[in-house]
């Protein structure tokens, strides 16, 4: 597990290889959660689901589709993240850690 930030602000990312694919989880915040999923495949756009008010798919599309074009192999993201009455700071801060996890996961894939 690759985990960046502290407290509250913690994000965590787990990564699975499924066959020739890849399954890539993310929670964090004061309450881990399945929020989003988003699919990255060759020759689609991305496609997601997510819970209803929830915001976590701008996550799980970003990261879904940067991962994709890095590997270059099948990418599945779930995403859920998640403080009360976040703000715009802290949104912003949980995006920057979630995508620092995912720029170490790529890392040390090479």
């Amino acid at each position: 597990m690759i985990t960046v930030g502290i407290g509250r602000y913690a994000v965590h990312l787990e990564a699975y290889n499924i066959g020739n694919d890849r399954l890539v989880i993310i929670t964090g915040g004061e309450e881990a959660h399945i929020g989003s999923a988003s699919l990255a495949e060759a020759g689609q756009e991305v496609r997601t689901i997510s819970k209803k008010g929830h915001k976590d798919h701008v996550v799980s599309e970003k990261v879904a589709s940067f991962i994709y074009d890095k590997i270059e192999k099948d990418t599945l993201v779930v995403c859920g993240i998640h403080i009360d009455h976040a703000t715009p700071e802290e949104i912003g801060l949980l995006v920057e850690n979630a995508q620092q996890c995912v720029a170490i996961y790529l890392k040390e894939k090479q």
